[in-house]
């Protein structure tokens, strides 16, 4: 007699039901953007819109009450964007932000802006803002910042280091204007009287170094120079100072940075002339090397890392008063700076 036994066969694998994190691989976007999507964001492209939309139809996806609220869950970072990291002023910059930002237990992320098309600077604000930082300090040394600023939304917090004035935003300045004035004003005290400038990339604005000089010649009746432009190469800087050395009258320099002042004075020098005895040349932001080249550098010392720390002492004090329900007036912080007097100006000869 046959006994009866009883088969077990085994159960069917139940199916998972889709979660946001399969929405976001499907569509090829980050979970961050999938929420937007849900809390029908306009920080969103049409593409990804319709990539999203596709891929929750496709998986039957149905969002939880969880899945809506992260677009709205800030982490506790913050977002730095500038435009170049190797750059003496820029590096101290983030040094003075990430020793604030770590005193107070908040982590730092760098954005950097090597991209001035439309294009190129959405993705980069879309890469910060994909991190839903707490806050984004924007350093403002050249015009691609100054771009990237107003593209960002208006709903994160913001503060901005150096440039034109933000009247709506909490900003760190430097004081180039007056800076610039201080700089024009050394070398016509010297006896100089015709004073040329050579610009950083993105000098211009009314609160710039470059300003300061050109209201400092007026402000003294002296003639204003046509500009001479530069990028942030030392390279390019020597072979201007090359161009520069067969200008008629030509006796002093107020360059952009120190990078380019050593540029110059290396280009002038090719060309068979003398610094400081046949022109004067002055940098700005004290490098480390300044104090060291061939002749030691005159320039204007800026203090980054204070700018720095008080870009995160502003940003941490506005999202705590919004903790508690307080909305702070706008802030504008200026840092002075000082001239470094050295061997590379001179009063002109005779």
């Amino acid at each position: 007699m046959m006994e009866d036994r009883q088969v077990h066969m085994p159960r069917p694998k139940e199916k998972r039901a889709p979660v946001i994190k399969d929405v976001a691989a499907l569509a090829n976007v980050s979970v961050s953007t999938v929420s937007r999507y849900l809390n029908d964001s306009p920080r969103i492209s049409d593409e990804s819109r319709e990539r999203i939309a596709h891929a929750i139809k496709l998986l039957d996806y149905h969002p939880s009450r969880v899945a809506r609220g992260l677009v709205n869950a800030a982490m506790k970072s913050i977002a730095v964007m500038t435009s170049d990291t190797t750059l003496y002023g820029s590096a101290m910059t983030i040094q003075g932000i990430e020793d604030e930002a770590r005193a107070n237990n908040y982590p730092v992320s760098i954005s950097k802006l090597d991209d001035d098309s439309a294009e190129g600077l959405r993705a980069s604000i879309t890469m910060v803002m994909d991190q839903n930082p707490s806050g984004v300090i924007v350093m403002k040394y050249d015009e691609l910042a100054a771009k990237a600023l107003h593209m960002l939304p208006d709903t994160v917090t913001k503060v901005v280091i150096a440039g034109d004035r933000e009247p709506d935003l909490d900003q760190v300045d430097l004081r180039e204007n007056q800076s610039g004035r201080e700089i024009t004003e050394y070398l016509l005290s010297l006896g100089h009287s015709n004073v040329y400038h050579v610009t950083i990339p993105g000098g211009g604005g009314g609160y710039s170094r470059t300003a300061g000089w050109e209201a400092a010649l007026r402000a003294n009746d002296k003639p204003i120079p046509d500009m001479r432009h530069c990028s942030w190469l030392p390279s390019d800087a020597r072979e201007l100072g090359h161009a520069m050395a067969g200008i008629e009258g030509l006796s002093a320099i107020f360059a952009g940075n120190d990078e380019i002042a050593m540029g110059l004075i290396r280009g002038l020098e090719d060309e068979g002339k003398s610094v400081p005895e046949d022109i004067s040349v002055i940098g700005f932001d004290d490098h480390p090397l300044a104090c060291v080249w061939t002749p030691p550098l005159t320039t204007y010392r800026q203090d980054f890392p204070a700018a720095g720390r008080k870009a995160v002492e502003l940003l941490l004090s506005r999202l705590e008063a919004r903790e508690q329900g307080e909305e702070l007036p706008p802030r504008f912080v200026e840092l002075q700076g000082e001239l470094v007097v050295r061997s590379s100006a001179a009063a002109p000869r005779a």
